[in-house]
């Protein structure tokens, strides 16, 4: 897959080449340099070369849907005429907003795949996990319909600091946006509720199966954090690290909550727990 464009301004090569595909993992875009599938004007070029305005820069990928997730650190779980389904790594964006232009995983799929899709739900930003897009607008209307009407499946799992009493629960706090956040409200939010059952004791933190009967934003980081058990790495609602006897154990430098499974209409979509979830 070769693709051409023009350097828009006199800067670094590889910088140029970033820009043109922010989705793509720097480590995979050095990986093509030192194989030489960068080019300016047909010839290979290192990588922090200054390329000029006006030159033309090619790129020659592999086969992006071979190569999708070591391009994007986002595996495709499914795809048929309708869907597509990913298993999406922490730290992207879903889709396009203020500050995220470029760098999403809509824009990946579009730009790599040839696609064109409709979001039809999120997940935030530092969750990784199972997230579907829908490939014609009436199979949006219909997953979005299944959404509204909470006949959606939606199962995750969070690492908590602290380990709970007890061994399962269910949560039911309203919550509202303050700000760009969400708090619980004991009047006025909306509705919220969502179970939870300790699936193994680590040594200062428990790994928790999660499921959400609602689709609030930020819900499950908000309704542990408020019964006094965030998610390991949250640094909006709670616990950045976990400690033990004073000492802090090292971190994934991520949060630690992934979509496991999405379950709507007949589609039964799983991507399976990280290794950073792992005792």
């Amino acid at each position: 897959m070769k693709i051409e464009f023009t350097a828009s301004k006199t800067t670094r090569l590889d910088r140029l080449v970033q820009e043109k595909f922010p989705y793509i993992r720097r480590a995979f875009l050095q990986k093509l340099f030192r194989k030489k599938e960068i080019k300016v004007a047909g010839q290979a070029n290192k990588f922090d070369v200054k390329i000029d305005t006006g030159k033309q820069i090619q790129v020659f990928l592999p086969d992006p849907k071979k190569n999708f997730s070591a391009m994007t650190g986002c595996q495709i779980l499914f795809e048929d005429s309708d869907i597509i389904a990913f298993d999406k790594r922490a730290g992207l964006v879903t889709h396009a907003g203020v500050g995220t232009r470029g760098n999403t995983l809509r824009e990946a799929a579009e730009g790599l795949l040839n696609l064109k899709l409709i979001v039809v739900h999120r997940i935030d930003a530092g969750t990784s996990g199972a997230i579907i897009f829908a490939k014609k607008s009436d199979i949006a209307r219909k997953l979005e319909a299944e959404f509204k009407n909470r006949r959606v499946k939606k199962i995750y799992h969070a690492v908590v600091s602290r380990i709970p009493k007890e061994n399962s629960g269910i949560i039911n706090f309203s919550l509202k946006k303050s700000g760009e956040k969400m708090k619980v409200v004991q009047s006025g939010g909306m509705s919220a509720e969502t179970k939870w059952k300790v699936i193994q004791k680590l040594k200062n933190s428990a790994l928790l199966e999660v499921e959400i009967l609602t689709g609030r934003t930020h819900q499950i980081r908000v309704h542990l954090a408020e019964i006094g058990y965030p998610v390991v790495g949250d640094d909006v609602y709670g616990s950045t690290s976990l400690t033990t006897s004073g000492n802090k154990l090292p971190s994934s430098g991520r949060m630690l909550l992934h979509a496991s499974r999405l379950k709507i209409l007949d589609y039964d979509i799983q991507a399976k727990l990280p290794n950073e979830f792992r005792a």
